[in-house]
């Protein structure tokens, strides 16, 4: 091996954004990775948690400032540069396969690979254990960054469909409002229509009368029919409904909260609509009933 030179302590590095291999052990030598995009490779390689390490191999790989600029098919094309080295300290040749890890998996940073020494040689499969967890190191790295850019994205998707929720229960509240109205107006036409088919009962009745005890009979029972229709109206007619005037701030609310009333607001919209149905339904049935009775000249039953 060659001879490791001494090194004059430097500050703390930062922790922050630095990241671990999982340590490979080997007949009593341990091996651990750390890879960092920011911090600068000699802060890097003084980590604390690899200050009493036997060897602490040391790659770099950062953007030069230079910029070469070469013609391709008639258009520029900048290729970027990068200043590369490493420093064996005492590992002789692992530095450079350390460095070819940054480059094979076109990371930018520094990496260092610790070893502590067991006191038993291990042969060229060191190489293995320094290459293999300065992979790792790199890796779990990229990782982060993708996770990262999933979070970010998930993000951006949330955002998106907040503000549509927020457009669509906007648009939703008004249908409401519309629908709602449109129930309590069909509603009273059948319950005026079902009025009209007790009255026609009535009329029928006394059209038909023969003697006049029937014709006073009938008159009994006209007051009383009449008071009977009136008395279904009012049973029939729904109660007015009012629309809150209070507008719902649906931008503070979370996203989930608004898919919830997405989900509730179409409920209700469907409610409303069966409401319309149904009372249309009532009101046809009794034009049918009354014209039939018209032309037959028989009561509607």
């Amino acid at each position: 091996m060659s001879q490791k030179r001494k090194r004059t302590p430097s500050p703390q590095p930062r922790t922050s954004d630095i990241f671990v291999s999982e340590p490979i052990h080997d007949r009593q030598s341990t091996f651990t990775a750390y890879y960092s995009p920011t911090v600068p490779a000699k802060e890097l390689q003084s980590h604390a948690d690899i200050a009493t390490a036997s060897h602490r191999i040391l790659a770099w790989r950062k953007p030069s400032t230079q910029q070469v600029i070469r013609a391709k098919l008639q258009a520029s094309l900048a290729q970027k540069l990068y200043d590369v080295g490493h420093d064996d300290d005492g590992e002789k040749y692992a530095g450079k396969r350390v460095e070819r890890v940054l480059e094979t998996l076109q990371a930018e940073g520094a990496l260092v690979v610790a070893r502590w020494y067991g006191g038993v040689m291990l042969g060229p499969v060191r190489f293995s254990h320094i290459e293999t967890c300065a992979k790792e190191a790199v890796e779990r790295w990229k990782e982060h960054v993708e996770d990262g850019v999933r979070k970010k994205r998930k993000a951006e998707e949330d955002e998106l469909e907040r503000v549509r929720l927020v457009r669509v229960l906007g648009e939703r509240d008004q249908s409401i409002g519309v629908l709602r109205a449109l129930a309590v107006e069909k509603e009273a036409m059948a319950a005026q229509s079902a009025n009209e088919k007790a009255a026609g009962a009535a009329t029928i009745k006394a059209s038909v009368a023969e003697d006049a005890m029937a014709n006073s009979f009938q008159e009994s029972t006209g007051g009383t029919t009449a008071r009977n229709a009136t008395a279904l109206e009012g049973r029939n007619r729904p109660a007015p409904l009012t629309t809150p005037t209070k507008t719902i701030d649906y931008a503070v609310m979370a996203l989930e909260q608004l898919a919830r009333l997405e989900k509730a607001r179409d409920a209700t919209i469907g409610f409303l609509l069966k409401r319309i149905d149904k009372a249309e339904a009532l009101a046809k049935q009794a034009s049918s009933a009354g014209s039939e009775s018209a032309v037959s000249g028989k009561e509607p039953s």
